[in-house]
């Protein structure tokens, strides 16, 4: 581990010599695979040297990228963090891809009704205390300050939805690295899933009355169409990708973590391109597989395994290098106010909600579900260029939030997988 630290900290030496070099530069031409290049080089050794202090290697990837990032030492340029949006699509199809995998028919039997019952739970409570606490402190947040009571209303409400969503990438990534197995890691994957799905569905509602509320007219037929296409053609496109993966594994049998990397991409980039959820979409094409084949869906847990590990890296290291930290200082105080009402309400409700016939349910899954990450990044983005505004402003608050839930949420999680007694001893090789 010792000699790990050093090989990073020569490595970020050489960031500094090549950025005062202005090769990194945006002038320079080549901003992002530089930024790339460099991030994945950063990434991976932090990875290890987190991992032999006891933290998860995304933990590594995320604080490594934060420090090189533009807005601490400033290594990586700016334009080069931004350009590094197509990796970002990649990873989260990828990582949904493997958690569709573990959706199996018998799981939802078992814990789909009160896994829904309890996320209906949390996710009710923590919308309730950051609605009041959003609209209470609307006075101190310049975005809301001149609004009517109906506006603050409607904005509190969406702001709100944003706050309450969880974490499937960052969840399912430590399941990845830990190599978790058992009820409770089945319990917790099915929970951050099926709340990001309520998650999208109030968001598409909230900001229709939000709309409304500014003069733009409640359209519920329009409403309803688009957030039935975003959940329905989701689906529909992950069951065409699902048959089509099924077809080149019977058919070829060659180069399947290639093969799944590429697929993946083309799921991010058309989704987004159509108005679907990427996230859906690969989550349905790796849920019908599993279901469809078991053995396949094995395969494919396995190949990502193989493939994924400089995809992840490089993923958190750029979410880490993105976050902005001079958000915490404008919007600190009211942002931290959310973080602590969030993490409170999540504790009540499952100390409260969760299932009794497992004592660990209630003890630890309130930690798994604090991360924050791509889903929330992506309803933050939208808002700001649905609302121009006020929506760039509630942008920064929700980065704010994510950056604070981006630096305990990974260790918890791996503390309540480590706590429920489902992490395996040995670390599955070559996983994030």
């Amino acid at each position: 581990m010792k000699g790990a630290v050093i090989r990073l900290l020569l490595l970020m030496g050489l960031l500094a010599v090549i950025s005062r070099a202005q090769v990194l530069r945006a002038d320079a031409g080549t901003p992002v695979t530089l930024a790339a290049g460099a991030l994945l080089l950063c990434g991976l050794f932090a990875g290890k040297v987190a991992k032999g202090l006891g933290l998860p290697r995304l933990t590594g990837y995320l604080l490594v990228g934060v420090a090189v990032g533009p807005y601490a030492l400033g290594f990586i340029p700016n334009a080069g963090v931004k350009g590094l949006e197509l990796v970002k699509g990649l990873a989260v199809s990828l990582i949904a891809l493997v958690a569709g995998t573990e959706l199996r028919l018998g799981l939802i039997r078992r814990v789909g009704a009160r896994v829904a019952i309890l996320c209906a739970g949390v996710c009710g409570l923590t919308f309730l205390a950051c609605f009041g606490a959003t609209f209470a402190v609307k006075p101190l947040l310049p975005f809301m300050a001149s609004m009517t009571v109906p506006q603050a209303l409607a904005v509190s409400a969406l702001v709100s939805t944003v706050v309450v969503s969880f974490s499937p990438t960052v969840t399912i990534a430590i399941v990845q690295e830990t190599s978790a197995r058992g009820t409770f890691t089945e319990f917790l994957m099915a929970l951050v899933i099926i709340g990001d799905l309520f998650v999208m569905v109030a968001f598409a509602l909230a900001a229709g009355v939000t709309k409304a509320s500014f003069g733009g007219g409640l359209d519920v037929t329009g409403l309803l169409g688009s957030v039935g296409w975003e959940l329905f053609g989701s689906v529909a496109v992950g069951c065409v990708l699902a048959m089509v993966v099924l077809v080149y594994m019977r058919g070829v049998k060659r180069e399947l973590p290639l093969f799944l990397v590429g697929l993946s991409f083309a799921a991010a980039e058309g989704g987004a391109r159509l108005h679907l959820s990427p996230l859906l979409v690969s989550l349905a094409a790796g849920a019908l597989i599993a279901n469809l084949d078991e053995k396949a869906g094995e395969r494919i847990h396995h190949a990502i395994q193989q493939a994924g590990l400089p995809v992840f890296a490089l993923f958190f290291a750029a979410a880490g290098a993105g976050l902005k930290l001079d958000a915490l200082v404008t919007v600190g105080p009211v942002a931290m106010l959310l973080v602590a009402l969030r993490g409170v309400a999540i504790w009540f409700s499952c100390k409260r909600l969760a299932p009794a016939d497992d004592p660990r349910l209630k003890e630890y899954l309130w930690m798994g579900l604090i991360s924050q990450a791509g889903v929330t990044f992506g309803l933050a983005a939208l808002v700001s260029r649905t609302f121009p505004t006020f929506g760039p402003q509630v942008e920064v608050l929700i980065v704010a939030m994510i950056t604070a839930h981006e630096l305990v949420g990974p260790v918890l999680t791996r503390r309540a997988l480590a706590a429920s007694g489902e992490v395996r001893a040995d670390e599955a090789a070559g996983t994030a």
